[in-house]
């Protein structure tokens, strides 16, 4: 064999290797160039997370309420009448109404304490000293209000509290406060029973009225 092919094949081997050695070294800088040109940190744990928080729920009957309704967590509750409303009048010495009213924590962290906060005792018609008198039955003792609570979904069996409690008295003398100091943790309940009363010894001039108070709950973390 003459020596002009091997001399041929010698030339493609060796063309066919500087482009093999040119097209690694493209690909080499290029790497080198993409790594200098671009710095890459990747955060992967970002968390962040929102305190605990104290929510009030009221129920009553079939109706429940929520503190939660805004921002400020507090709501307004027309639905549960602790009073127990005027579609049957009260009777002098007669069957007292008696609601019951049950209260949860609800919200992720555990309360201090549960405040009832009575407003002020109006009532429909206005005192008068007549003729015909009508009474102040929001003071004069012929209308008594008494509240009692204990721990508990319902008003039942054990111990009741003794320091959010009202004896038998005029919703109007009710104190500004009433606090029951306790942990009262997540998902707890507590039940507030409401007795209200006319005297066997009420005044004619105490019939026909409409007494109204608003009473304000406050749980607290």
């Amino acid at each position: 064999m003459s020596p002009a092919p091997k001399r041929r094949r010698f030339i493609l081997f060796a063309w066919g290797a500087s482009a093999l050695a040119a097209v690694v070294l493209v690909l080499g800088v290029n790497g080198t160039l993409s790594a200098w040109t671009s710095a890459i940190i990747q955060n992967t744990n970002n968390t962040v997370s929102t305190a605990n928080a104290v929510i009030l729920k009221e129920t009553g009957g079939a109706n429940t309420c929520y503190s939660n309704t805004n921002a400020n967590n507090t709501s307004t509750c027309a639905a549960i009448n602790k009073y127990g409303g005027t579609a049957t009048p009260l009777t002098p010495g007669g069957t007292a109404t008696t609601v019951d009213v049950t209260f949860t924590n609800v919200g992720t962290g555990a309360a201090s304490s549960f405040v009832l906060q009575p407003q002020s005792c109006s009532q429909t018609p206005a005192t008068s000293p007549g003729p015909p008198a009508i009474n102040n039955l929001c003071t004069n003792g012929d209308l008594t209000v008494a509240v009692s609570c204990k721990d508990g979904a319902t008003y039942g069996a054990g111990a009741a509290w003794t320091d959010l409690v009202y004896a038998a008295g005029a919703p109007g003398a009710m104190p500004a406060t009433l606090t029951h100091t306790a942990t009262l943790a997540v998902n707890a309940s507590w039940t507030c029973r409401f007795t209200l009363a006319l005297s066997s010894t009420a005044n004619p001039s105490s019939s026909a009225i409409t007494v109204s108070q608003a009473l304000f709950w406050v749980l607290n973390a």
